[in-house]
C-alpha cells in the first residue's frame, strides 16, 4: 500500500503512517507487547463479558455502545503489530459482523444503537483493519455511512460524546478524502465542524480556571443534561448537552487537542493552527505534572502530584500526538512528549505483567487503596489495580505507539519518532527497505540503524535529534561524523547499501525540572526517575488489588548535590519486570511528610533538612514503579562536608 497523503485543497503534509504491519517491535519494546497480549488483551473479552460474543458488536444483544469498538481499536493494532494469528482471527469476528451490519441507508453496527460516538470509534478500527489488510470493503462502507450523515445530520445531529469529539469524525472522513477525493467529504467535515465544540478558540482562551463547578458531580449529570438549555454553538436540533461537563473532562480534551489541527485541513485559521500549541502550553502551566501527563481526575484539578490523571487520557493523548505528526509538517515538541508519555505515564498505569491497570495514577503514589481521596469527581476504587472494562481504551497506546515510531516522508523518505527498538520494512523507489534499530533506547545513550536494501537505492532518513540530548552526534557508514544540535531534524541522504549502519549518540545527564509548590522531578532523557519503596501487594475480594509502602517514602532532595546516573549493563525488559537498566543516584534526607487520607500530603515547600541525615538514595524509572514518588520537595540547608 502507498502512502497517503494530503490532497488538494487540503493543508499539505509532510509525513503520513506507514501501513500497520511496517513496524515490528524488537528487544524490549516486542516484551512489552507480547506482556500485553497474555497479560490482558488477550482474554479481555473472556474476563469482561460484555465486550465478548453475546455483545451487540458481535450480534447480541448485549452492550451496543463503546467498550466493544474500543477493544477492537487496540486489539487491532496489537494483532497485526506483533502478527499474531490468534489476536487477528478474534478481531476479525468483529470486522466481519460490522462490515455485515451496514443497513441500506449506510447506518451500521447494533441495531439498537442511534449515537455516532461508538461509529467513531468503529471507524477507527476498521481504518486500522484496512492499512493492515487492504480491505477494500472497509472503504465502502465508510463512504456510505458517510453520505448517510452528509444527509442527515441536520435531523439527526451529534449528541452528547459525540459533540466533544466530533474531531475523530472529521479526521476519518478526510482520510477517506484522500483516497477517493470525493469533495462531499470536504462539506461533510463543515457540517460536522458547525456540531462540534469550538476546541480551537477553547484552548486560545482557556484560562486556570476549571471550567465547571464542583458542585456537579457525575450522579448529577443527568439532572444537568435535562436543566441546562441548549446552546447556540451547539445548533438547534440536538439534545441537551452539559458544554462545561465536557470542556473540563479528561479524555475529552485528550481528544480535543487533535480537533484544530483536523480542522486546519480544510479550514486554516490562526485558532486552528496554534491550536494544540496554545491549548498544551496552558495546560501544562495549570494542570502539568512532571510524567508529561495533566491532572484530571476525571476532570482538571490542579496540579498537585497527590492529584491523578487518568489512564484513558493518556492513550488518548498519544493518539492525539500521533494523528497531528501525520497531519502537518513534523514537530518535535510532538515526538518528545510522545515519548514522555510511552516511556513514563503509560506503563506506570499497569502492573509489571499487564494482568491488571489503574484508573487513576498519581504521580506521587504512596498507596494504592480503596479509600477517599481529593479526586474531583473519581469514585474511592480510582488507583486500585484491577482487570475492569475502565480502561478498555489503554489497549491501544502500546501497540499504536510501536506502529508510530517512523513516518513516511513526502519526498520518499523516512522520518524517525522515537529510536525505540524495532524493524521497518517498506518499499522506496520501487526498493524494499529495512531498518533494523537497536541499542535499548531509551535506556541506552546510542542508538544503531542497520539498513538493508534488495538493491542500492537513494533516499533521505530523517533523524529527530531530542531535545534533552547534550552534543549528539550521528556517526555515518563511511566513518564521517555528524555535529548536530538538539532539538533539530537531520536528515541524512545518500545512496544506501546493504550493510550500511548509522550511529547516534544521545549523551544525557541527570537533570531537575521544577514543578508545582517548588518540587524538583528528576528526568533523565525522556525518562522521569521516581523513588520506589517496598510494595506490600494484597488482593481484594473482588479481585482487585492494594498495594501499601514498606519502606520510607518521605525523603527531599538536597539543593545542588551532584546526580549520577548508573547504567546497570542488564538487557532491558518489559517496564516493572526484573532489575532496572538504569538508575539515578540523588541524595536526599527524610522530612516531615505526612499522609491525608490516602494519599501523601501535598509536596512541603522548600522543606528544613538535617545536614547528618542526608543520604544516597536510588532513583528507578517511574513507568516501572506502581508507588512512588517523582516530585520531591527540595530541600534548604547544606550537608555536612
Amino acid at each position: 500500500m502507498k502512502p497517503i497523503f494530503n490532497r488538494a485543497p487540503l493543508t499539505p503534509n509532510t509525513l503520513t503512517p506507514l501501513p500497520l504491519g511496517s513496524i515490528r517491535p524488537e528487544d524490549w519494546l516486542l516484551k512489552q507487547l507480547q506482556t500485553q497480549r497474555d497479560g490482558l488483551t488477550a482474554k479481555l473479552d473472556e474476563v469482561c463479558p460484555e465486550i465478548g460474543p453475546g455483545c451487540g458488536w458481535l450480534g447480541g444483544e448485549g452492550d451496543s455502545g463503546e467498550r466493544a469498538p474500543y477493544y477492537l481499536d487496540g486489539l487491532i493494532a496489537l494483532a497485526w503489530t506483533l502478527d499474531d494469528e490468534a489476536l487477528k482471527q478474534k478481531a476479525t469476528a468483529y470486522v466481519e459482523w460490522i462490515l455485515s451490519s451496514q443497513r441500506e441507508d449506510g447506518w451500521f453496527g447494533p441495531a439498537q444503537n442511534r449515537d455516532y460516538w461508538p461509529l467513531m470509534l468503529a471507524l477507527r478500527a476498521l481504518r486500522q483493519y484496512f492499512m493492515a489488510t487492504n480491505d477494500r470493503r472497509v472503504l465502502v462502507l465508510m463512504d456510505r455511512f458517510f453520505k448517510y450523515q452528509y444527509l442527515n445530520l441536520n435531523d439527526h445531529p451529534l449528541s452528547d460524546w459525540a459533540v466533544a469529539r466530533g474531531g475523530e469524525n472529521m479526521e476519518l472522513a478526510l482520510w477517506l478524502y484522500n483516497i477517493t477525493g470525493q469533495k462531499h467529504l470536504l462539506e461533510l467535515c463543515r457540517k460536522l465542524r458547525g456540531q462540534t465544540l469550538d476546541w480551537p478558540n477553547y484552548f486560545h482562551t482557556f484560562s486556570n480556571t476549571v471550567p465547571m463547578s464542583k458542585s456537579l458531580k457525575w450522579e448529577r449529570l443527568d439532572e444537568a443534561l435535562r436543566e441546562e438549555k441548549n446552546e447556540p454553538l451547539l445548533g438547534e436540533k440536538r439534545p441537551y448537552f452539559h458544554t462545561q461537563y465536557h470542556l473540563s473532562h479528561g479524555v475529552n480534551i485528550a481528544m480535543g487537542l487533535k480537533t484544530p489541527g483536523v480542522i486546519n485541513l480544510f479550514k486554516s485559521g490562526f485558532k486552528e493552527q496554534g491550536g494544540f500549541r496554545f491549548g498544551w502550553a496552558k495546560l501544562v502551566k495549570h494542570h502539568g505534572v512532571a510524567s508529561g501527563m495533566f491532572i484530571c481526575d476525571e476532570h482538571l484539578n490542579g496540579n498537585s502530584p497527590t492529584q491523578g490523571s487518568e489512564l484513558s487520557a493518556v492513550a488518548e493523548l498519544m493518539v492525539t500526538l500521533q494523528t497531528l505528526l501525520g497531519l502537518g509538517d513534523f514537530n518535535a515538541e510532538y515526538a518528545d512528549l510522545l515519548e514522555k508519555l510511552a516511556f513514563n505515564a503509560l506503563p506506570a498505569g499497569f502492573n509489571a505483567d499487564m494482568t491488571a491497570c489503574q484508573r487513576t495514577g498519581q504521580v506521587n503514589q504512596v498507596k494504592i487503596s480503596r479509600e477517599q481521596r481529593k479526586w474531583y469527581n473519581n469514585g474511592d476504587d480510582a488507583n486500585l489495580y484491577g482487570a475492569s472494562l475502565e480502561g478498555v481504551s489503554c489497549h491501544q497506546a502500546w501497540p499504536k505507539f510501536a506502529a508510530s515510531l517512523w513516518y513516511a516522508t513526502v519526498d520518499g523518505g523516512l522520518q524517525a519518532v522515537s529510536y525505540a527498538p524495532c524493524t521497518v520494512r517498506t518499499v522506496l523507489d520501487n526498493v524494499p527497505v529495512r531498518l533494523r534499530v537497536s541499542g535499548g533506547y531509551p535506556f541506552a545513550q546510542s542508538v544503531q540503524i542497520q539498513v538493508s536494501v534488495k538493491q542500492p537505492c537513494e533516499f533521505p532518513l530523517y533523524l529527530r535529534m531530542p531535545f534533552w540530548t547534550r552534543q549528539p552526534m550521528v556517526f555515518l557508514p563511511d566513518g564521517e561524523i555528524m555535529q548536530v544540535r538538539a532539538g533539530d531534524i537531520t536528515c541524512v541522504r545518500r545512496r544506501w547499501r546493504s550493510g550500511d549502519v548509522l550511529r547516534l549518540e544521545l549523551n544525557t545527564v541527570p537533570r531537575i525540572t521544577k514543578w508545582y509548590h517548588q518540587s524538583g522531578a528528576v528526568e533523565l532523557g525522556p525518562l522521569l526517575m521516581a523513588l520506589q519503596p517496598e510494595e506490600a501487594w494484597e488482593r481484594q475480594p473482588d479481585g482487585e488489588w492494594q498495594v501499601t509502602a514498606q519502606s520510607p517514602w518521605n525523603w527531599a532532595l538536597v539543593r545542588d548535590e551532584p546526580m549520577k546516573a548508573v547504567y546497570t549493563g542488564i538487557q532491558p525488559s518489559a517496564f516493572g519486570k526484573g532489575e532496572a537498566p538504569v538508575k539515578v543516584l540523588v541524595k536526599a534526607a527524610p522530612v516531615e511528610w505526612h499522609m491525608e487520607g490516602g494519599s501523601c500530603a501535598s509536596v512541603p515547600m522548600v522543606p528544613a533538612i538535617r545536614e547528618e541525615s542526608a543520604q544516597v538514595i536510588e532513583l528507578v524509572p517511574f513507568g516501572g514503579t506502581c508507588l512512588r514518588i517523582g516530585q520531591f520537595p527540595l530541600g534548604r540547608g547544606k550537608t555536612r562536608e
